[in-house]
């Protein structure tokens, strides 16, 4: 059920209308847990009882945690029991197939045939996003910040929270709890709150990001893997204009499905953080990663970087503490080494930023806007591309360095570039200088741009609904 199909919006008037018909606190949020089981059953219900078990053993450790005292071994070794539990099933379904074939690829390269294949499992939909916060919420248990809730149903609905279960944003449970306690009313302004939100999403996602997927799949996608064209076929240019339009698909599928699930979550009374903030107007690494997937950043700064150590320790382990949480996030991402070299390219431009630069002040200027972004977006490559080979190959042809194929791309693949930048400028303050205009306040102003951006919107809507990008993380 993607949330740009007719069937989610079927699915979502339904419990909208139900959930603001039912009057008692209680009732809603059973609603709402039903409503996000359905949710994901449908994509397939085998995995129900996946999701089901990460909940159950979050929620008892938890609250066993919760008894015993700060510092006791109980209490340590129930909380690295949880979070075994639940890193096992993302290894199991998302790095299985990966570790073992790194694993026959190593011994075949001294000579040693280990004679198995490696199993097809198949990914659960939205695993690393339910599974992050289900570890998140064990260690704020454990490390005090945070009371345990008792209540199975509620631990539930936290994991599974229909908006932001598949795709994010990862959301704290210091946040999502309380929410679940407030007495919540429908008003115009909620509802106009979560439409605004939506709207702008579906824009991005329907609007821009599945329209720029014509110029990548050819290049990066299915019709390369298969075997119809060869990266060998394209021209350079070909090769970089699909690199820019991947850029651009990523970022506004992306936050594209963030701001839709913020709008959904708004629609039923509850906030989610917002996850984007025109990451392609930072003028250093350092910055992109406060604007980009803020909720995943934040979560590995607060769960893995500073329990490494943070910069508490001198340069050297604060750079090794770096480039181990870029190196995970990197395979967080996907089960390939291509994911791997990304987090370690980040990871890389992460530390010189830190040994060259002590501030962003010197970053601040064109300069390193322009360096930034294209590190950024040559850094897309290793995150895309199918193989350390094809990296070589899209590399080489931003170089000038391969003789490129005889086949194009349509010019349109050229209009992600002011896409890209009018973001960039809504980024740096272009956006608190319209909303200071007058006559952009006028509600008939308002609602007649809304149409005109919704008669766009279906005109320019592919006629089947195309999975987000994060689906497969």
């Amino acid at each position: 059920m993607i949330f740009t199909d007719a069937t989610f919006f079927i699915f979502l008037a339904a419990i909208f209308g139900g959930y603001w018909l039912l009057q008692d606190k209680e009732e809603r949020l059973t609603l709402l847990l039903v409503a996000s089981a359905i949710f994901y059953g449908w994509w397939d219900w085998r995995f129900l009882g996946l999701i089901g078990s990460v909940i159950l053993v979050s929620w008892a450790v938890a609250k066993f945690a919760a008894t015993r005292a700060p510092g006791d071994r109980d209490r340590r070794f129930a909380l690295i029991g949880g979070i075994v539990f639940n890193l096992s099933v993302i290894a199991v379904f998302k790095y299985f197939g990966f570790f073992a074939d790194s694993a026959r690829t190593m011994l075949a390269g001294v000579g040693l045939d280990p004679g198995w294949t490696a199993l097809n499992i198949l990914l659960p939909v939205g695993i690393s996003f339910y599974v992050f916060q289900a570890i998140s919420y064990m260690v704020d248990v454990a490390r005090g910040d945070m009371a345990p809730e008792h209540r199975l149903r509620r631990v539930a609905l936290y994991i599974a929270f229909f908006p932001q279960l598949v795709a994010g944003p990862i959301v704290r449970a210091a946040s999502f709890f309380p929410q679940m306690e407030r007495e919540k009313t429908l008003s115009s302004a909620l509802f106009f709150a979560g439409l605004r939100a939506f709207v702008l999403g579906f824009a991005y996602k329907a609007g821009i990001a599945d329209n720029l997927a014509q110029f990548v799949d050819p290049i990066y996608g299915d019709a390369l893997v298969a075997g119809d064209t060869q990266l060998s076929d394209w021209s350079n240019l070909a090769l970089i204009g699909a690199t820019l339009a991947f850029a651009g698909l990523i970022y506004f599928d992306f936050a594209g499905y963030s701001l839709m699930a913020i709008g959904v979550a708004r629609w039923f009374g509850f906030y989610i953080p917002k996850n984007f903030d025109f990451p392609y107007s930072s003028p250093s690494i350092e910055d992109f990663w406060r604007r980009w997937h803020i909720s995943l950043s934040s979560w590995l700064r607060d769960y893995v970087y500073i329990p490494l150590g943070g910069n508490r320790g001198g340069k050297r382990q604060t750079y090794r503490n770096l480039m181990a949480t870029m190196l995970l996030g990197g395979l967080w991402h996907g089960a390939a080494w291509t994911f791997v070299a990304w987090g370690a390219l980040h990871g890389a431009a992460l530390i010189f930023q830190k040994a060259v630069f002590r501030s962003d002040i010197a970053l601040r200027f064109g300069l390193g806007l322009i360096a930034t972004q294209l590190f950024v977006l040559l850094t897309w490559v290793p995150f895309r591309a199918e193989s350390f080979s094809d990296m070589v190959t899209i590399w080489s042809a931003f170089a000038g360095l391969r003789e490129g194929g005889s086949m194009g791309l349509s010019l349109w693949v050229w209009m992600v570039i002011p896409l890209i930048a009018l973001d960039a400028m809504l980024g740096r303050g272009a956006l608190k200088r319209l909303k200071s205009v007058k006559l952009l306040r006028r509600p008939t102003l308002y609602w007649g741009s809304l149409g005109v951006l919704s008669g766009i919107l279906l005109a320019l809507y592919p006629l089947e609904a195309t999975p987000f990008v994060y689906f497969q993380f």
